[in-house]
């Protein structure tokens, strides 16, 4: 195998989430975990820079949207990762709305493929997830390595709740990173407490950004 399951050794009160953990483990197991391809856990791939896609939550909640992008830039950060806006033009010139409109497309194929992901993480380590090569053509692609794209999912009940990561390369638009994390409990606002801990140990297991360079 090419790619790499890490669990966090603990799950949330009273069930936690939904989702598959690994071709091994049954579809919907609800536990934190990340997957990997190989480059990225080796090192083969460093990481030091990332372009912020626009974050969604279902249903829609945009302060919360905002509050998970928060939690994920601070972590990434943390690991001594630069953190840019695909929204942002940067040096690149290019018009506002043409790059929102790059955005929209881009968002649209990442919505078609994330179920593919949630189904079936364990592919990535298959290279079977693409963006393509579109994401190119966004201004921040240039200087990074990777796109993020933070996704929340929240219910009426805590094994609703979920916060999904999605890391493609920016320049050719594979999946190369996907992780789940399942709260701490059921708060929605402070995510930092419900989600911060176990976002932090993905990333070190992975070995993303300085977490490569303490192992």
């Amino acid at each position: 195998m090419i790619f790499r399951l890490q669990t966090f050794p603990r799950f949330a009160t009273a069930i936690l989430l939904c989702v598959s953990a690994s071709t091994a483990c049954p579809a919907n197991l609800p536990i934190t975990a990340s997957w990997a391809q190989r480059k990225i856990t080796s090192g083969k791939f460093p990481i030091h820079s990332a372009c912020m896609m626009p974050p969604q939550t279902q249903p829609t909640r945009l302060a919360w949207s905002a509050t998970l992008e928060n939690v994920v830039e601070s972590h990434l950060s943390s690991e001594g990762i630069a953190i840019s806006s695909a929204g942002a033009p940067l040096s690149s010139g290019a018009p506002e709305n043409e790059i929102r409109s790059v955005i929209s497309q881009i968002q649209q194929k990442f919505s078609s493929v994330l179920p593919l992901i949630r189904k079936n993480p364990g592919a990535i380590g298959k290279s079977a997830y693409t963006l393509g090569d579109q994401v190119g053509m966004l201004p921040c692609s240039e200087n990074s390595e990777i796109l993020v794209f933070v996704y929340g999912v929240a219910g009426p009940l805590v094994k609703d709740i979920a916060l999904f990561i999605s890391i493609a390369d920016a320049k050719t638009g594979e999946i190369v990173a996907f992780i789940q994390v399942y709260p701490n409990d059921a708060s929605l606002w402070d995510a930092e407490s419900a989600f911060g801990q176990k976002l932090h140990q993905q990333l070190t297991d992975m070995k993303i950004g300085s977490a490569n360079k303490r192992r």
